[in-house]
């Protein structure tokens, strides 16, 4: 897909993900500070060093762990709240991001998801079902994730002082026993990882148009 171009520096709609990405939070009143961490900083700067709110621009790390740990402790301000997201999920609603950040104001860990619709086995190595989780207990777990930032910032000390490595941040601040909300995301939300989600994402721009 592009060549080998990321994702993120391909175009949907004549603009690049990752410039879309941005500028919702940099047309956010609620966000002060945007912080990316980047593989290729020349070829992101370029693209996204003069939006509004952006500060700092940092050197990724292998893992997303790794990258999102370098962002928060290249923040220049000291926030209270702090709000981690995929650049390749330009389609975020502006009422998500604006709601899950004031809803961040009275709870330490919130995450943007949305109700499983489809039925989920568990499977075992030999292929064989486990078991069937009762679906009304199940979100998929979508970005912006939102944290007070003394509660981020200890989750990553402990989980690198011990060696742990997670899928996402929520589940760095669920093992210092901090209790992770779900706030309602928006299934428009996806993130483009395949030529299929970008010609999703193409119908779901023209709609809006």
């Amino acid at each position: 897909m592009g060549g080998g171009t990321a994702k993120q520096f391909l175009p949907l709609r004549g603009e690049p993900v990752l410039v879309r990405t941005v500028r919702l939070f940099s047309d956010c009143p609620l966000v002060d500070e945007i912080v990316i961490a980047a593989a290729d900083l020349e070829a992101t700067r370029a693209l996204v060093g003069h939006i509004p709110k952006v500060t700092r621009i940092v050197q990724g790390g292998p893992e997303r762990q790794d990258s999102v740990w370098a962002a928060l402790q290249a923040v220049h301000s000291r926030p209270r709240i702090v709000a981690v997201h995929d650049a390749a999920r330009p389609l975020l609603p502006r009422d998500v991001l604006e709601g899950v950040l004031r809803a961040a104001a009275d709870w330490p860990a919130q995450v943007v998801a949305v109700p499983v619709q489809d039925t989920i086995k568990q499977v075992g190595p030999d292929g064989v079902v486990v078991a069937t989780p009762d679906r009304s207990t199940l979100w998929a777990v979508q970005t912006p994730q939102v944290f007070w930032a003394d509660v981020l910032v200890r989750a990553f000390r402990q989980a690198l002082a011990e060696g742990f490595r997670g899928t996402d941040d929520a589940s760095l601040v669920e093992r210092i026993g901090v209790p992770v909300r779900v706030y309602p995301g928006h299934p428009a939300n996806i993130k483009l990882t395949t030529p299929t989600d970008f010609r999703l994402a193409e119908l779901l721009l023209g709609e809006d148009a």
